[in-house]
């Protein structure tokens, strides 16, 4: 049995959490696998450990924040295999190991005393005003369309399944997932949803109308954001990846992706009670930061 690994160094300092999870998973007779570009030596000092790539492996470890974990679904979820996290960022809410359970958390993936979760992913893609695709992305948490860097208020026409919903004035429009209705949409006041539901929430930023309410669709809903007025200034972004201008008259089109992330569940605690902690965790790291 192979374990893929994936440590970010600037949260995993040294890389001690990935030698922990390295020689616990070599204790236990699982090889673990490390990227090429992860090598150092640190990590040659393990007898056992096996640069390659994660084809093969049963699951995929990420050591960091919830960043982390989502640009390592974004690079590996076509190998269909699936994921955890291990917290070394500030929050962490979609890691499932934290670093106090960890050895009890790795016996766990290795006796596969665990459930998996499909979570939906979003697909948006890019059209210019020629009809013309810019790009496709795929997002675990959002994609955001919002204001670039003259500050201006956007002018959109927001569309549902074909009907215009309305035209909207601000600084832009979340698209998240159940997944992400924790993460950008949550700060914009949108609705919490369970992680295992199947819609997708539009969630305004700083409408300038009375009505600021967020929009919870069906899952096979398309969702089209259709840029107005000549002088817009506006950004994409999924997931909170690099950036692409959107010019006047572009046309964003979201809907489901056709393939889900398998990520892992031990069963520490509840969506709801993490979703408190978290919460209460969350304020408290930014008060703490002030001091």
């Amino acid at each position: 049995m192979r374990f893929g690994i994936f440590s970010n160094s600037n949260r995993d300092i040294g890389y001690e959490v990935a030698i922990k999870i390295a020689n616990r998973l070599l204790s236990k007779n699982v090889a673990p696998v490390f990227l090429n570009e992860q090598k150092c030596s640190l990590l040659d000092d393990i007898n056992g450990v096996v640069y390659d790539d994660f084809k093969g492996c049963s699951l995929i470890i990420s050591i960091g924040g919830d960043g982390t974990l989502l640009s390592v679904i974004s690079r590996f979820n076509e190998l269909d295999i699936p994921f955890v996290g291990v917290n070394k960022g500030s929050i962490g809410f979609l890691s499932e190991i934290s670093c106090d359970v960890l050895d009890e958390g790795i016996d766990k993936l290795i006796t596969k005393d665990y459930q998996i979760l499909e979570r939906a992913q979003l697909e948006a893609k890019v059209y210019d005003k020629n009809g013309n695709l810019k790009t496709t992305e795929i997002c675990l948490n959002d994609a955001v369309v919002t204001r670039g860097s003259k500050l201006h208020v956007i002018n959109m026409d927001l569309t549902i399944d074909g009907a215009l919903v309305e035209k909207f004035f601000g600084d832009g429009l979340i698209v998240s997932t159940p997944t992400g209705s924790t993460a950008y949409c949550l700060a914009a006041g949108g609705p919490i949803l369970m992680p295992s539901m199947r819609n997708m929430i539009v969630t305004p930023l700083c409408s300038h109308t009375l009505n600021n309410s967020s929009y919870v669709t069906d899952y096979d809903s398309i969702i089209e954001i259709e840029m107005m007025g000549s002088e817009t200034d506006a950004i994409f972004c999924a997931d909170g990846r690099q950036a692409i201008n959107i010019e006047p008259f572009d046309r964003v089109c979201i809907s489901m992706c056709n393939r889900n992330v398998k990520t892992i569940v031990l069963g520490y605690s509840s969506f709801y009670n993490t979703i408190r902690k978290k919460i209460i965790a969350r304020g408290s790291f930014y008060e703490s930061r002030k001091e």
